[in-house]
């Protein structure tokens, strides 16, 4: 396997009738029964998923060492940890269906860093938001429909589909707006340019290494061992000459997702002579903000795979 390019071979697991059964109890018995319902699928797939559990075991071992070194909790995670890892991506699926149906009345958004997106929305400046497999980014989404600005997101769909086309189904009036980028690099940066031109948002996850990127990544310390991050939304920004804002949205309780907003550049300009230098930069300066998110919400990590580039020091 190329250097972080695991979860490409994580098939999606699952099927259209199970993910129709979760639609189905969500709009029969509510988002907040649905958290309780949905129990049992989760320790299905906990039971049967056997490298998606040990992956989460060994992530949770990770921020545990991390964290303990930075005053954290002392026990270490143990089988119901990881449990709770996987209820709390069911409880990401179950607040998505609920802001793809519309049905947002009682989640509140509180937004830290309002004012960044403020300045350039007012400034109809086209941004490239960088994100991460952490929280939500439907909850994003919430935030960009309230600044009344498209977001459009740029993702791989080869191992999404099913959700996706179920997604699709829930609210046609209502487009996902997805760049495919696994239709090819030109084509896919035409798209992203003209939605940049037109004075949109563009998201991207950059903490997956995608088909082809295998090559154009910076070997990062990410607590505590060392992980592949992808230099393409750098690239991408320094091509298209737009700032780039780090957005996470994590889940607090049932009824609120907090949303953190970050400048990560006003402009990305990448010096002929030191280029892989400013890259790596740019790629730790990413890191070190996702450790501190991981530190704030660890079990609203969704990377149920080998992510590090030597797993065998964590738990089994």
């Amino acid at each position: 396997m190329k250097a972080g390019t695991g979860w490409l071979a994580v098939a999606e697991r699952g099927s259209l009738l199970g993910m129709y059964f979760v639609v189905w109890c969500y709009r029969i018995f509510g988002r907040r029964a649905c958290a309780y319902l949905i129990v049992p699928v989760v320790a299905y797939f906990f039971v049967t998923g056997r490298a998606a559990r040990r992956a989460s075991r060994r992530y949770l071992m990770r921020v545990h060492r991390f964290s303990h070194g930075h005053g954290g909790a002392s026990r270490p995670p143990g089988l119901r940890d990881s449990f709770r890892h996987f209820h709390q991506f069911a409880l990401n699926i179950i607040d998505r269906v609920s802001f793809l149906v519309g049905d947002t009345g009682d989640v509140a958004t509180i937004v830290h860093g309002r004012e960044h997106l403020e300045r350039l929305t007012q400034a109809g400046r086209g941004t490239l938001v960088v994100s991460a497999h952490l929280g939500s980014f439907d909850a994003l989404r919430l935030v960009a429909d309230e600044g009344g600005v498209p977001l459009n997101v740029a993702m791989f769909l080869r191992n999404a589909r099913m959700i996706n086309a179920v997604f699709t189904r829930l609210n046609p009036a209502r487009p996902l707006r997805v760049i495919d980028l696994a239709r090819g690099a030109p084509r896919s940066v035409f798209d992203i340019r003209a939605c940049i031109r037109r004075g949109e948002w563009v998201g991207m996850l950059g903490d997956r290494v995608g088909i082809g990127d295998d090559t154009r990544i910076s070997w990062v310390p990410f607590l505590g061992r060392r992980a592949a991050i992808p230099h393409g939304p750098f690239l991408l920004a320094s091509v298209l000459k737009c700032p780039v804002l780090l957005m996470i949205g994590l889940r607090r309780d049932h009824a609120t997702y907090e949303v953190f907003v970050e400048v990560l550049a006003e402009q990305i300009v990448l010096p002929a002579a030191d280029r892989a230098a400013a890259l790596d930069g740019l790629a730790r300066r990413y890191v070190d903000r996702l450790e501190h998110y991981c530190l704030r919400a660890p079990y609203q990590w969704f990377n149920f795979y080998e992510f590090w580039d030597d797993p065998t020091p964590s738990a089994t």
